[in-house]
C-alpha cells in the first residue's frame, strides 16, 4: 500500500520535478499569507534573466495529489500552469514609497477585519463597519494577453507618504470607482450572462400566470476589480440611488467580488435567518480566502446610516 507523502514532501517531490522540466531555472519555495489568514505555499520558477516571475502554488495540486491524481501529471500540469503564467515582458512597476507617483492610481479593496487583525497591524486601511478598506497598486503584466496584478500597500511602503488617514481614502476610493466603475444588475441577469457563456440551458422559474418569478436580489460589484468587487458598497451613490427606489435594504456579502442587495420589504426572511444563511453559505460554498463577511447590514433609506446586524 503506498503512503501518502505529507504536504512538506508533496513540496519536495514538486520542486524536484520542476527542476527536471527547467533545469536552468532558480527555484525556491515560497509561503505567502493571502486574505483571511489564508497561508498559500507554492514554487517561484525564475529562469535565467529573468526579474519577475509569478508564484505557482501547490494547495490544490496536493489535494489533486491525495485525491489520488499521479505525480507525473500533476507535475505536467504545474509545467504548463508556470509557461502559460510566464511574463511576456517584464511589468513596469511605480516608485510606490512617493505618493506623488501612485496617488492616481492607488486603489481599495474590503476585507474582513477580525479575520485579518495582525495583517491590519502592520498596513495603512480604514474601519468600515465590520470590514476595512485596505489599499492596494495595480500593475498591468503581460501574459500573451492583458491580466492585472497588484502590491497591497503595507506601513513599510508607505513609511515616506506625505497623505494619510481621509485624505487617503478619498485618493483610494475616488481611483476604485474611476478604474472599475460600479455595476448593479438584477440577479436574473446575471445568471442569463453566466449561463450564456456555457451550453447550459435553464428555464427561469415561472409563476402560475406565466410570468417569470422575480428574485428580489441585486449584485452590487466594481465590474472590473476582481477582488476589489465588494468595495463597490463603498459607493455611497449606488447605495441611495437604489434605496431612492427600493426603500430600506439589506446588503448580503456574497464574497470579496460582489455583495448582494436585497430590498426590506421583499425579503424572504428575516434578518436572523439571512445571517445565518450567509453563514452557511460561506462556509460551504466560498473559499475560506474569498469570504468577506458572516454579518448581514441594514441600509436604512432615510438617513443612509448602515447597521451590522450579527
Amino acid at each position: 500500500m503506498n503512503t501518502i507523502m505529507t504536504f512538506e514532501q508533496f513540496i519536495q517531490e514538486a520542486r524536484a520535478r520542476m527542476q527536471e522540466f527547467f533545469p536552468d531555472a532558480d527555484i525556491q519555495t515560497v509561503s505567502v499569507e493571502k486574505n483571511n489568514g489564508v497561508i498559500l505555499t507554492g514554487l517561484s520558477i525564475m529562469e535565467p534573466g529573468e526579474r519577475v516571475t509569478p508564484n505557482i502554488y501547490l494547495n490544490n495540486a496536493y489535494q489533486s495529489y491525495k485525491g489520488g491524481t499521479a505525480l507525473a501529471e500533476i507535475a505536467a500540469e504545474l509545467a504548463d500552469v508556470y509557461r502559460e503564467s510566464r511574463l511576456d515582458e517584464e511589468p513596469v512597476i511605480p516608485a510606490i514609497t512617493d505618493f506623488e507617483k501612485v496617488k492616481d492610481i492607488i486603489c481599495c479593496r474590503l476585507i474582513n477585519r477580525e479575520r485579518n487583525r495582525e495583517r491590519l497591524e502592520k498596513m495603512p486601511h480604514k474601519d468600515f463597519l465590520d470590514l476595512a478598506a485596505i489599499y492596494y497598486i495595480p500593475i498591468d503584466i503581460k501574459l500573451g494577453g492583458d491580466c492585472q496584478a497588484s502590491i497591497t500597500m503595507m506601513d513599510v511602503h508607505a513609511a515616506k507618504w506625505t497623505v494619510g488617514g481621509e485624505d487617503l481614502y478619498r485618493h483610494a476610493l475616488e481611483n476604485t470607482l474611476r478604474l472599475c466603475p460600479v455595476t448593479l444588475q438584477p440577479m436574473e441577469e446575471v445568471i442569463t450572462e453566466m449561463l450564456a457563456e456555457t451550453d447550459i440551458s435553464v428555464e427561469m422559474p415561472r409563476s402560475t400566470d406565466g410570468v417569470p418569478c422575480r428574485v428580489p436580489l441585486f449584485v452590487l460589484r466594481c465590474k472590473k476589480g476582481e477582488n476589489t468587487s465588494a468595495a463597490a458598497m463603498l459607493s455611497e451613490t449606488a447605495l441611495r440611488d437604489f434605496a431612492g427606489q427600493h426603500g430600506d435594504f439589506y446588503i448580503l456579502p456574497s464574497s470579496v467580488f460582489e455583495v448582494m442587495l436585497m430590498p426590506v420589504s421583499d425579503a424572504p426572511a428575516g434578518p436572523e435567518s439571512l445571517c445565518l444563511t450567509v453563514r452557511e453559505i460561506n462556509s460551504s460554498q466560498v473559499a475560506p480566502n474569498e469570504v468577506l463577511s458572516d454579518n448581514v447590514y441594514l441600509y436604512h433609506a432615510d438617513t443612509g446610516v448602515i447597521d451590522v446586524l450579527e
